[in-house]
């Protein structure tokens, strides 16, 4: 339907621009609030991970901080549509020299690198705030910072 499509991309764009925050048909994302790369996004649960987690609770990590993993579903307060965690780590080095060892240090594996970045790919199961916390710690590295992917693949 083209006139269904028309006002799907419209409204893309709209929530785009720099008013997102302030428009009116944009709820504020239900979930868990968890910062990632310094901006908050609120986790969603899924409908299987919810039934498993009602059990046990929600899940957080050692340091009482909610937990992120790869294929957890998250929002921004700007965005109209949620993003996907993927499991990638966008890292800047000091030296492209320490590549192999971080990746090797903190248990990644090198899916593609550029002049500046590496990116690396987390196991599934690892808890990834953890590890950019690790990352950003860690000496050999300027910057670390989590990839998400954004859902906006419209229906066909």
């Amino acid at each position: 339907n083209m006139k269904k499509t028309i006002l799907t991309l419209s409204l893309l764009a709209l929530a785009g621009g720099a008013l997102a925050a302030d428009l009116p048909f944009l709820p504020k994302p239900a979930g868990q609030a968890v910062t990632i790369n310094g901006k908050t996004y609120y986790k969603q649960a899924s409908q299987a991970k919810a039934a498993a987690k009602s059990a046990s609770g929600a899940s957080f990590r050692a340091s009482g901080a909610p937990a992120l993993n790869r294929g957890d579903v998250v929002q921004s307060p700007k965005q109209a549509l949620p993003a996907t965690v993927s499991g990638t780590v966008l890292v800047q080095l000091a030296s492209a020299q320490d590549e192999a060892a971080v990746a090797r240090d903190h248990g990644l594996s090198v899916r593609f690198r550029t002049q500046s970045v590496v990116v690396y790919e987390a196991p599934a199961q690892t808890e990834l705030l953890g590890l950019q916390q690790r990352l950003a710690a860690d000496k050999r590295v300027k910057k670390a910072q989590l990839e998400l992917a954004s859902n906006d693949n419209l229906p066909q």
